[in-house]
């Protein structure tokens, strides 16, 4: 049937028909816009003050759930032929009533903030999306705050997040703005503990607190302490933290002030320290925009690369970046204050005749500052397959393969004496598995030594054996994902509770899969 009607030419009934009903309905909206501007069978006025809008009920009630119970319910409104408002603009709802005869309505700048009540209040949703919109696509710095402010007043959700994104994304450059100066205490502590906030350095977040406190020093500076808990003090460097104590007076003189600074610096001096769930809390990096990188690898049996390029979702775009020292696949990596580390992996060299496979114990470290790659201290051994974790700013290499034997060890690797340390070894050899870090301790999963698939050891007995498992943390539980049972591919979903020790079965995935990746977003 379709096929026949879209055959038909322009002469046919059901093209006419259509075309009739868009001629149509420009007609009756023009029709009864005339009569609303003639004041013909008008049987409402609406009444602003000394400003009277003539309009039909019908109309009015067909755009608005607010005029339809009015109108049809058993409001005294029902049967009057006047309403007056005492809390909408006259402009606004002069132009509500012509978007209900006309489906156009003009937002600028100087209508726009009694426009957006008005929709509100009368619940006409596309005036009100567009409104938001339009605001939205206004967004600056000097501006963000008061519009973040204005849609919660209203409950302008998606408008809301907009704007806090903005300021978040900007805020180096909101925190000049006189908004900024105006924000009270309680709103100024929900901006700077937002983990979105994009600032270079940690320090950018203490010296706008200090220029808000000292824009009127005598009110405000009782808030110092309170502000203080919501800057991440133990990314300052020990330079700035001392600085911060010898020469700011208004830290000096706080007794809470003090007490914050002489924690952060306990996370530099002493390592235990930074295993409590407030120093993890107080360490959390922010958020800035994220970008992936995409590092060595295989191209083929024998291709064995050295290349490395970054994504940045932001403009769905690679830029190529400066190679590796050594081609090398089946490495760890990691990212550790900001630079990306890899470690260990197979370097393959193909000669006439013969591919040598070395397992690697080198360590290269790429800063973004200034795109090179520096080789670090070695591990003490060779791996491939291995595991590798960042826990208190220290990285971890865990279990793998030397090319004979599978391992059991673990090292560390402390950036400030630039040493790898071995620490305890795990219960059993491990390869090919997921490592994970959860409430200060590393997590093992899965694996295989040589053909034995391999259980969780040191947790509650999980289910099944497995290889090749994505594992990640969310809220506080250890998810394990897929991988395979040595007879099958799986997609099942476990997650571990460190609370009570045990296993939960969550919902599969659609898919088997096995050697995935596996993130929290």
């Amino acid at each position: 049937q379709w096929a026949e009607i879209k055959m038909m030419d322009h002469t046919s009934p059901t093209y006419m028909l259509a075309n009739l009903a868009h001629l149509h309905s420009e007609q009756l909206l023009q029709g009864l816009n005339l009569l609303r501007q003639h004041h013909e069978l008008c049987d409402i006025i609406l009444r602003v003050g000394d400003v009277k809008i003539h309009a039909h009920k019908v109309v009015l009630a067909s755009i608005s759930p607010y005029f339809k119970a009015m109108f049809t319910g058993n409001l005294s409104e029902k049967e009057n032929s006047e309403v007056e408002f005492q809390c909408i603009d006259e402009t606004a709802l002069q132009a509500i009533v012509e978007y209900a005869y006309t489906g156009t309505v003009f937002i600028s700048q100087d209508t726009v903030e009694s426009l957006l009540p008005a929709a509100n209040l009368l619940q006409i949703k596309l005036v009100l999306k567009e409104c938001c919109a339009f605001l939205e696509s206004q967004l600056d710095p000097g501006n963000c705050i008061g519009i973040s402010r204005f849609a919660e007043t209203y409950g302008c959700h998606d408008l809301y997040l907009a704007a806090t994104k903005y300021i978040c994304q900007n805020f180096e450059a909101v925190c000049q703005t006189e908004e900024f100066f105006e924000l009270t205490h309680a709103d100024l502590d929900e901006i700077v503990s937002n983990d979105c906030l994009n600032v270079a350095t940690e320090e950018a977040v203490f010296y706008a607190l200090e220029s808000w406190i000292k824009y009127d020093v005598q009110e405000r500076q009782k808030y110092l302490a309170q502000l203080l808990n919501s800057v991440r003090l133990p990314l300052l460097s020990v330079k700035f933290l001392t600085r911060l104590y010898e020469a700011n007076h208004l830290i000096r003189d706080d007794r809470t002030c003090k007490h914050l600074l002489n924690e952060a610096l306990k996370y530099h001096f002493m390592p235990e320290h930074r295993l409590s769930h407030q120093t993890v809390l107080m360490t959390r990096p922010r958020c800035a925009p994220k970008v992936l990188c995409a590092v060595g690898g295989k191209s083929g049996l024998f291709a064995c690369l050295d290349s490395v390029e970054m994504y940045f979702p932001q403009n769905d775009s690679w830029i190529g970046l400066a190679p590796l020292n050594i081609p090398r696949y089946e490495f760890g990596i990691c990212v550790l204050d900001q630079k990306v580390y890899v470690i260990g992996g197979i370097e393959t060299n193909v000669r006439p005749g013969v591919t040598i496979r070395k397992h690697e114990n080198s360590v290269e470290c790429w800063n973004p500052d200034t795109n090179t790659w520096t080789s670090l201290e070695r591990m003490n051994e060779s791996r491939s397959t291995l595991g590798v974790v960042v826990l208190a700013g220290e990285l971890y290499a865990l279990g793998g393969y030397d090319g004979q034997s599978y391992l059991q060890s673990v090292e560390k690797y402390i950036p400030k004496i630039r040493k790898w340390q071995p620490v305890a070894p795990m219960t059993t050899t491990r390869s090919c598995f997921a490592a994970a870090v959860l409430d200060g301790m590393i997590y093992a999963i899965g694996g295989y030594e040589k053909v034995y698939f391999m259980v969780n050891m040191f947790l509650s007995s999980f289910n099944r054996p497995f290889l090749g498992v994505g594992a990640a943390v969310i809220d506080n539980y250890l998810y394990v994902v897929g991988g395979h049972s040595g007879s099958s591919y799986l997609n099942t979903v476990q997650k571990y509770d460190p609370i009570s020790d045990t296993w939960l079965d969550s919902a599969g995935m659609i898919y088997c899969r096995c050697n995935f990746g596996l993130t929290a977003l």
